[in-house]
Parts: structure tokens; C-alpha cells; sequence
């Protein structure tokens, strides 16, 4: 049985999904196809009307959304969010740099600290920046370089 959400969001859903098959440029047949699904089925998606959460797993691959982004929408999302590598009318969440720097220095203090008995709080901090440095000066290099 299709879980039950407000006709608003299921209309909100509908618009999304319909703009994003045309900026595709895809049949709803196509979508369909390629999701597994009827065209029945998927048309009801389109329509506005529930169905599975089953449906929606398989049709956001195809439209290059990430996975539970229909039922995000259904929950109030105003967009879809784009699987890495696509484009169009969503909202695309990248990795931001200052994020994963972030996240790398708490890694390495955390494993300096897990195989060392000899460093010093001081000596940890110090090896979490350059690493942290290390990593935001190849990225910017890349990034340089138009890769």
C-alpha cells in the first residue's frame, strides 16, 4: 500500500518529477522503462497520485536524483538533490572542501592519538594542520588545473 501524504506534496512531487523527465527529455514511457515500473504506475507519480516508496526508489536514479529524494519532497524539500555529476532544476549537494578538510584533520588527530604514546597535544595539533593545509592547497591546485 502507498503511504499517505498531503495532495499538496504529492502535486509539489508531480511538477518536479514532470520537469525533470522534460529537461531530460525522456517519454514517460522511457522513465518507466528504464525504472522498471508501468507506465500505469509511473504516470500516477506524474498525476500527483500516491504510490509505493518502492516507485519513487526506482525512478529517482533515472531522473538523477539522489536516493529518497521524492520522499524528502513528499516531506517539504522545495527540490530534488541531483546525484553527482547532473544538472538541471535541483539542488546539487557537493562535498564542500572546508567540510571534508574538516573532517580529515579530526580524523588524523584521531589516529594520532590512537598509535601514539610519545606526541604531544601540541605536536598532534601541528600534524592535523599540515595535513589540513596539505589537502586544501592540492585541492585549490586542482581546481588550478580546471580538473
Amino acid at each position: 500500500m502507498a503511504p499517505r501524504h498531503d495532495e499538496a506534496a504529492l502535486h509539489r512531487l508531480a511538477n518536479l518529477v514532470t520537469r525533470r523527465r522534460s529537461t531530460l527529455k525522456l517519454h514517460k514511457a522511457d522513465v518507466a522503462r528504464a525504472a522498471g515500473v508501468e507506465v500505469n504506475t509511473y504516470s500516477k507519480v506524474e498525476a500527483g497520485k500516491p504510490v509505493r516508496s518502492t516507485t519513487y526508489t526506482k525512478i529517482e536514479p533515472v531522473l538523477g536524483w539522489a536516493p529518497n529524494s521524492c520522499l524528502d519532497i513528499l516531506a517539504g524539500a522545495p527540490e530534488a538533490t541531483l546525484t553527482e555529476g547532473t544538472s538541471g532544476p535541483a539542488v546539487v549537494s557537493p562535498v564542500r572542501m572546508e567540510d571534508l578538510a574538516e573532517d580529515v584533520g579530526d580524523v588524523v588527530q584521531d589516529a594520532a592519538v590512537a598509535i601514539s604514546d610519545t606526541l604531544t597535544a601540541a605536536e598532534i595539533r601541528a600534524l592535523k594542520q599540515k595535513v589540513v593545509d596539505n589537502l586544501m592547497d592540492r585541492w585549490r591546485q586542482r581546481d588550478g588545473e580546471g580538473n
